[in-house]
C-alpha cells in the first residue's frame, strides 16, 4: 500500500494538473477568446481581385476595334469539387463537351490536387453570356453540388474581326496583352487592381476602387484597312502565294495609316488557337518577320553613292553582266550584259552587277554606316508588341566577306522586316528623314486627360538634295520599268525586289517578292510595300506585286482625299 506520504505527493501533483489545465481553459475562453474569434473570422472572409474595364481601342475615326463587355467565367475549386459526375452534367453544354469529356477534366483537375504544388482554382469556361451564366447557376443550385465557381470578368471583344487582328493583338484570361497594340501599351490599357472583401459571400466588408484603362486612338484608317486586307486577300488567290503584308504609311510623318498580312487571325479566337497548331498565326508578320528584300534596297545603295558624291544620275557604268568575288558569281537577272548604263537603267533594269560594282567601290565602311542610318539592322522603334531586328553583318562579323558587301548591295544576304524596308525607303519620299514608324496617334485616360503623339524624326540620312534627283531619277525608271504601277493623276515612283524564299536555312525553288513605291512622287504623302511569298504564278515582283501596289495606291488616293498632281 502507498504510504500517506506518497499519496499526499499524488494529490498535490493532480491538484497542479488540473489547476494548469483550469488555468488555460481560462486563458483561452477569456484571455484570448478575441485572438481565435478573430481566426475564425478571418477563415471565412474571402479578399477577391476585381478588374474594371481594360481600355478600348478606336480606329482614326473613332470606330471601336477593341472593346471590355461584361462577361462571366467558371473556375473549378478543387477544394470544395466531390461529385464530378453530377458537377460535370451542368458543365457540359456550358463548356461545348460530351459530359464524360467534361467528367475527365474534372477528375484531372481532382488529382492535381494531390500533387506538391497542386492548382486550386481553374478556369473551365470564360466570356459567358448572362444567360448561360444564369442557367449554370440555377442548375447547381437545384443539384446542390459544390466545386464550381462563377465570377463576373470583363471580355476582351474585337467588333471587326480580324480587321487588322495582326496589329492590334488580343488579350489572354489574366488579362494581359499578347502581340501588338495590346501588347505594347498593355500598361496605358490596363485597369489597376482593385480588392472585394467580403465573408462567406453574403457580407461586403470593404471594396478597394479600381478605375477603367486609358482609350488608345489609332492612326489606321478603317475604310483603307479594309480595303487593303480584301485586296490582299485577293492577291493570295490569284498568285497563290502563301503569306504575304501590305502596309501603307504616311510619308512626312511615319503614321501607319494601314497595315494587313495574310494569315491574319481572328482576335476574338485568339485564346483557342493560343492551344493549337494555328498558335503561330498569333503574331504580326509586318513586324516579327524578317526576310531577303532583294533589289529594293538598290535605291538604298544609289542614294548613298549620290550623296557621296561618287555618281551622279549622268554617270556612266559599263555592265559586263558578270562579277566574280571571293568565288562567289554574281549576275543580273535577265543574265544579260546591258553595256553602258546610268543609275536610271539600273532602276528600270534592275541590274546586279552594277550595282554591286558601285558597293565595291565605295567600300564597307561607308556603305554599311549608312545602310544602319536607313535603320536596317536594328528596330525601327514601332509601337508594336515582338519586333524583329533582322540581320546585317558587317566586316567585324568572322563570316563577313566582300562578296556580302556586293550582295547586301541589290537586298541580298541580309534580312529586314516589312516595316524596316518600307521605312528606309521611305526616306527617299521624305527628303532625307528617317521617321520612327507608330500605331496610336493618342491615349485618353479615364481623368480626361489626352496624351498625343508627335511624329519622331529619326536621323537625317540622306540630304533633301540628293532625294529630290533620285526620285526623279526613279520616277523615270518606273514608267520605264514598271508602267503598271502609275496611277492617273499621280506620279508613281517605286522599285521591285525578288529573292529567293528559305526554309529553316535552306533555299527553295520560290521566292518573295516586294514592290515598295510612293506617290504624288513629285509630292510624296503616302508610302507603300506589298509583299508576296512564294507566289505559284509567277517567280517575278512586277507581274506579282506591282498590279496590288496600283491598287491600293489608287483606292489610298481616293479614301485619303489625296489631289491629284498631274492630268
Amino acid at each position: 500500500m502507498l504510504s500517506s506520504r506518497r499519496l499526499t505527493m499524488l494529490a498535490i501533483s493532480i491538484g497542479l494538473t488540473f489547476s494548469i489545465a483550469f488555468a488555460r481553459a481560462i486563458q483561452v475562453q477569456v484571455v484570448e477568446s478575441p485572438k481565435y474569434a478573430a481566426a475564425a473570422y478571418d477563415q471565412q472572409i474571402e479578399t477577391r481581385i476585381t478588374l474594371a474595364p481594360r481600355g478600348a481601342i478606336f480606329d482614326r475615326s473613332g470606330n471601336p476595334l477593341a472593346v471590355s463587355n461584361r462577361a462571366y467565367i467558371v473556375h473549378v475549386d478543387a477544394r470544395t469539387l466531390t461529385d464530378t459526375a453530377t458537377v460535370a452534367t451542368a458543365l457540359a453544354p456550358i463548356i461545348g463537351k460530351r459530359v464524360d469529356e467534361a467528367q475527365r477534366r474534372l477528375e484531372a483537375i481532382l488529382e492535381d490536387r494531390k500533387s506538391p504544388t497542386p492548382t486550386l482554382s481553374t478556369i473551365v469556361a470564360y466570356n459567358l453570356s448572362p444567360q448561360a451564366t444564369s442557367q449554370l447557376t440555377q442548375t447547381l443550385r437545384s443539384l446542390a453540388r459544390g466545386g464550381l465557381v462563377v465570377d463576373e470578368t470583363w471580355a476582351r471583344v474585337y467588333p471587326y474581326g480580324p480587321i487588322a487582328g495582326p496589329t492590334i493583338g488580343f488579350v489572354s484570361l489574366q488579362p494581359m496583352g499578347y502581340s501588338g497594340v495590346e501588347a505594347y501599351y498593355n500598361a496605358q490599357l490596363s485597369s489597376p487592381i482593385g480588392q472585394r472583401r467580403e465573408r462567406s459571400r453574403l457580407e461586403l466588408l470593404a471594396i478597394t476602387p479600381t478605375h477603367s484603362g486609358a482609350d488608345l486612338v489609332l492612326t489606321l484608317d478603317l475604310s483603307l484597312q479594309t480595303y487593303v486586307e480584301a485586296r490582299l486577300a485577293q492577291a493570295i488567290q490569284d498568285t497563290g502565294a502563301s503569306g504575304g503584308t501590305i502596309i501603307v504609311l504616311e510619308t512626312q510623318t511615319g503614321a501607319v495609316l494601314a497595315s494587313a498580312s495574310w494569315p491574319g487571325y481572328d482576335p476574338n479566337r485568339a485564346i483557342e488557337l493560343a492551344g493549337s497548331p494555328d498558335a503561330r498565326l498569333l503574331r504580326d508578320p509586318a513586324a516579327s518577320d524578317a526576310y531577303e528584300p532583294g533589289s529594293v534596297l538598290k535605291v538604298l545603295t544609289l542614294a548613298t553613292a549620290l550623296e557621296l558624291g561618287q555618281v551622279t544620275p549622268q554617270t556612266i557604268f559599263t555592265d559586263t553582266g558578270r562579277l566574280v568575288i571571293h568565288n562567289k558569281r554574281i549576275y543580273n537577272s535577265d543574265r544579260g550584259r546591258h553595256g553602258r548604263v546610268t543609275i536610271e537603267d539600273i532602276l528600270a533594269h534592275s541590274l546586279n552587277v552594277p550595282t554591286a560594282q558601285i558597293a565595291l567601290e565605295m567600300g564597307a565602311e561607308a556603305f554599311y554606316q549608312r545602310f544602319r542610318l536607313f535603320g536596317l539592322g536594328h528596330r525601327t522603334g514601332v509601337d508594336l508588341g515582338n519586333e524583329a531586328s533582322g540581320v546585317l553583318r558587317t566586316p567585324s562579323d568572322p563570316e563577313w566577306s566582300r562578296a556580302d558587301l556586293a550582295t547586301n548591295s541589290y537586298g541580298q544576304g541580309l534580312t529586314a522586316t516589312p516595316y524596316q524596308v518600307i521605312n528606309a525607303i521611305n526616306v527617299i519620299a521624305n527628303d532625307g528623314v528617317l521617321m520612327q514608324p507608330y500605331v496610336v496617334q493618342q491615349w485618353r485616360a479615364t481623368n480626361g486627360e489626352i496624351v498625343r503623339k508627335q511624329p519622331v524624326p529619326v536621323a537625317r540620312v540622306i540630304s533633301a538634295q540628293t532625294a529630290r534627283a533620285l526620285r526623279q531619277v526613279m520616277m523615270r525608271a518606273t514608267r520605264r520599268g514598271t508602267p503598271r504601277a502609275l496611277v492617273k493623276g499621280y506620279p508613281v515612283a517605286g522599285k521591285t525586289g525578288t529573292a529567293d524564299w528559305y526554309l529553316n536555312g535552306v533555299q527553295q525553288e520560290t521566292t518573295i517578292v516586294t514592290y515598295v513605291g510612293f506617290l504624288p512622287a513629285d509630292d510624296p504623302r503616302i508610302t507603300i510595300l506589298v509583299k508576296l511569298d512564294q507566289p505559284q504564278s509567277s517567280q517575278w515582283s512586277a507581274p506579282t506585286t506591282v498590279p496590288v501596289f496600283h491598287d491600293v495606291a489608287e483606292r489610298a488616293c481616293q479614301i485619303l482625299g489625296i489631289p491629284p498632281t498631274m492630268d
